[in-house]
């Protein structure tokens, strides 16, 4: 019993081995297309190659442009363009062939682009009155492009990249108008700088290299804050100095902000000499608009004869 049970598995895979051979896979369709990808930029010309790797009856390319009609005795058929504007064309290479696969087709993978026809950039507030601490929204206008699957929008704060939106989820191959909004928080750090945006298409290897990139016309940023003192803690001047003239201490602020000497509350007149009888609590004080700061000081008022020998 043992023996039969053998001999029935080596009928049963002999029976097997018959059967694949005979009803086996279709084989790989033996069409050939070059390049795989082409990406074209709208109006240019666009050449692509079929080429057979077995014996056919005929080959040729289907396409709404540049359709070559069914060819008979070639191994290879050219699907050529002289300006592509058709933004939905999907080249099909087919042939048939006397043995297995019998048909088959391929598709060329083709990518039709086109730069914006504009980028622009503007603010929800005038840019030359942004306020420390508030927050203000930037919009980039990007019209006309495609595809927009492979557009990516760069934001800019002078040459540093700061920010960056793709938008690869969105399939639609005709060109589209595109709104990209950005939030920033304005800081005394970017009173002067430039921000701008700009529209890149990131075709892949197969397209221009470097990337199209088109940037709008920057907006100059001015920022308004409040003063910042700079003093040490401690000082000794010599008597009759005039304080107020002196850079002991200084402060920035946009704008520019008013500053005054006091001691003990007091303000010290612009032109007054200081003397050793000045004792008691110096404060400098700076303020704008935006804010007022103050910065206590130890000043020691040294006389002119205090190191004579």
């Amino acid at each position: 019993m043992e023996f039969q049970s053998i001999s029935l598995s080596c009928s049963f895979a002999q029976l097997l081995l018959l059967f694949l051979s005979d009803c086996g896979a279709v084989p790989e369709c033996p069409l050939e297309i070059s390049p795989q990808r082409a990406v074209v930029r709208y109006g240019d010309p666009v050449t692509a190659n079929c080429t057979t790797t077995q014996t056919a009856r005929g080959i040729g390319w289907e396409a709404p442009v540049g359709a070559t009609g069914m060819k008979t005795g070639v191994q290879s058929v050219t699907w050529n363009v002289s300006s592509l504007t058709d933004w939905t064309v999907e080249p099909t290479c087919y042939g048939d062939f006397n043995t297995e696969p019998r048909e088959c087709r391929k598709n060329l993978n083709i990518s039709l682009y086109k730069s914006p026809d504009s980028v622009s950039l503007s603010s929800d507030g005038p840019v030359d009155q942004m306020v420390e601490g508030r927050q203000y929204q930037l919009q980039c206008e990007v019209q006309n492009i495609a595809p927009v699957q492979y557009l990516t929008v760069n934001w800019y704060r002078g040459q540093t990249l700061i920010h960056s939106q793709t938008f690869s989820h969105n399939t639609t191959r005709t060109p589209v108008n595109v709104s990209v909004r950005h939030l920033f928080t304005a800081d005394r750090a970017d009173n002067g700088q430039q921000f701008t945006c700009e529209a890149e298409l990131n075709l892949g290897p197969e397209g221009p290299q470097p990337p199209p990139a088109t940037r709008a016309k920057p907006l100059k940023v001015t920022v308004l804050y409040r003063p910042v003192i700079t003093c040490p803690p401690s000082a000794t001047v010599k008597e009759g100095q005039i304080l107020v003239s002196s850079d002991l201490c200084t402060a920035v602020g946009n704008p520019p902000p008013d500053t005054q000497w006091l001691i003990e509350g007091q303000e010290i007149e612009p032109n007054d000499p200081l003397s050793r009888r000045d004792i008691g609590q110096f404060t400098f004080e700076a303020e704008n608009e935006y804010g007022k700061v103050t910065q206590n000081v130890i000043i020691t008022v040294e006389s002119h004869k205090c190191c004579k020998l």
